[in-house]
């Protein structure tokens, strides 16, 4: 299920995404349909999106606060429970439906396929905004599957009021729904001047351009803020209007992709957050997305991630 966060003052954060994906979609840009026979499948309940985010900035230690809807019903009693183990205490509550949820089908080689059912988090309604403070926060985090159809309109029309918005930063992951928003919608986030972070496919496939380097110019020149693109193995490419730089990959064995791209933003955030230089952060998040996708599952717990984060200290 899928949510968005904001950051606080003083480097916190606050999510306020929506808890499923809004439509059943492929995570690449391939033309095959999902029931075709490609080796085996495995199946696993597909965790929110922004709640690994808000892992990875827990074990950044970048403090946050994580709103998301919770409806009423037997799914939403597990994402209650889940945010109770975590330390969140549900900011939007909502009584008149229950929460949907995600399915991953993710392949051997690591190629995913989403099915996905509705419930509260597809349905933002303008209330729930009326009831948070939103001078309390800095930074805004915002996933693409929550800004589809009507509730992409609400959230959009919010954020073009919330005081002094002109003042706080709004990180855009689109992801694959990036083609899959509204014009209007997208013209009213991008005038909010949004730090983009997608992958190679979705600049390609929002632009039309061929080569990645002219599709972030393209997406800067809409933006008018930093752009990363991640690029697999390559590494992580990032355009703030001077000049196009690259950092590499790290290797690792790719046990799982689920959660490398909602991880590799979150370590972004949480870099910038605490005053790293922007290449800084790229580096860190690249190591934290190599972490990751070297484990089973797509959330890394606090333990195993300073373990393995010791390591790069070390390098």
């Amino acid at each position: 299920m899928n949510t968005s966060t904001f950051l606080k003052k003083e480097g916190s954060w606050q999510d306020a995404d929506a808890s499923s994906r809004c439509g059943n979609r492929r995570s690449d840009d391939e033309d095959r349909p999902a029931s075709e026979e490609r080796g085996r499948y495995s199946v696993q309940r597909d965790e929110d999106g922004s709640r690994r985010l808000a892992n990875t900035l827990r074990n950044l230690h970048c403090e946050h606060d994580l709103c998301v809807p919770v409806g009423t019903g037997s799914f939403a009693d597990i994402i209650r429970r889940g945010m109770k183990e975590k330390g969140y205490e549900p900011v939007i509550e909502e009584p008149s439906e229950d929460n949907g949820y995600c399915l991953s089908l993710v392949e051997a080689d690591g190629e995913r396929t989403f099915i996905t059912v509705q419930g509260a988090e597809c349905h933002f309604k303008k209330e729930w905004f009326d009831r948070i403070d939103m001078s309390r926060y800095e930074n805004i985090y915002i996933a693409g599957y929550q800004v589809c159809g009507n509730s992409g309109k609400i959230i959009a029309d919010w954020l073009q009021n919330v005081p002094d918005i002109d003042k706080k930063k709004i990180f855009f992951a689109p992801g694959p729904m990036i083609t899959e928003i509204e014009p209007e919608t997208m013209e009213k986030l991008m005038a909010l001047s949004p730090v983009l972070h997608i992958n190679e496919a979705e600049a390609g496939n929002y632009t039309g351009q061929e080569h990645v380097e002219d599709a972030v110019k393209d997406i800067f020149a809409k933006s008018q803020n930093t752009v990363f693109v991640t690029l697999g193995g390559d590494g992580t490419m990032f355009y703030d209007g001077d000049e196009i730089q690259k950092v590499a990959s790290f290797k690792t064995e790719v046990v799982d992709t689920v959660g490398a791209g909602d991880s590799h933003i979150g370590a972004v955030i949480a870099g910038l957050s605490k005053g790293m230089e922007v290449k800084a952060a790229v580096r860190l998040a690249n190591h934290v997305a190599a972490a990751v996708v070297g484990t089973s599952g797509p959330v890394m717990d606090y333990e195993e991630f300073q373990k393995i984060s010791e390591e790069w200290e070390n390098e």
